[in-house]
């Protein structure tokens, strides 16, 4: 299977392998809890309420951070099997989220993804959000952020979101600057990332009622508004203008 993937130097396209995820690299790393399938019990006794979905680097306390690549230090390595506990403070468990999770019901208070849902393809998106729907418990509430179709259609037409987006992107270390191509920024969002699938406000509730979120508990929210605060701070600035933000209740 082939990816098309960004030369972060020229932005051209080429063809690519998807890479294999770096590792996870810590000071200290120590399994805490094995299982085939966890519960809420054991996860509470941890002090953990919440799971993060696709976390890469910014794990976050009280979360179950999770994502595909293994956490390694010099002595110790992350399984699939294990929660593992990173600098003494951060808890991590190594699960592609494209498969069921090793989970029971009902686990979780809430659940945060930033990015990631559009990495699947649309019918894998409905079975990821059906396994959180899953493992969240009555009243739980999934926050959701992911890039706004909406405002690439819009700064196609018009307006200033894709001169602010490449002026954004220079400021993360983006090198050239992006091309000012309209077709450019529309295209790169769909075809570069390993993105799979772009949502508007619209496609994100068919996902989440497809999903069996009841339609009454959606809304859309706002960069670092929540009703829960753990997850609100966790938003990254650095994709606000870009973003659309959805909460889900159970």
């Amino acid at each position: 299977m082939y990816d098309r993937r960004m030369d972060a130097y020229t932005w051209d396209w080429r063809e690519a392998e998807p890479e294999t995820p770096a590792p996870l690299r810590c000071e200290h790393l120590e399994g805490v809890l094995e299982s085939s399938r966890f519960t809420r019990e054991q996860l509470s006794g941890l002090g953990i309420r919440g799971i993060q979905f696709g976390c890469s680097w910014r794990l976050a306390p009280a979360f179950l951070n999770t994502d595909m690549f293994r956490a390694e230090s010099d002595t110790a390595v992350s399984r699939p099997d294990c929660v593992s506990r990173i600098d003494n403070r951060l808890y991590y468990l190594e699960m592609d989220a494209s498969k069921p999770f090793p989970l029971e019901d009902g686990c979780f208070d809430w659940a945060y993804s930033e990015h990631m849902i559009e990495h699947l393809t649309l019918p894998d998106g409905i079975r990821w959000l059906r396994e959180v729907r899953r493992v969240l418990a009555p009243g739980g509430i999934l926050r959701l952020t992911t890039p706004d179709l909406g405002k690439y259609v819009n700064g196609y037409l018009g307006g200033d979101f894709y001169a602010t987006h490449r002026e954004e992107m220079h400021t993360m270390g983006a090198r050239p600057p992006m091309p000012k191509r309209k077709a450019f920024m529309m295209n790169q969002i769909f075809y570069l990332w390993g993105h799979r699938w772009i949502y508007d406000e619209a496609e994100l509730r068919y996902a989440l009622t497809a999903s069996g979120f009841d339609a009454e508990g959606i809304e859309v929210r706002e960069y670092q508004d929540s009703s829960v605060p753990e997850m609100a701070d966790h938003d990254r600035a650095d994709r606000r203008d870009e973003s659309i933000y959805i909460e889900a209740r159970v």
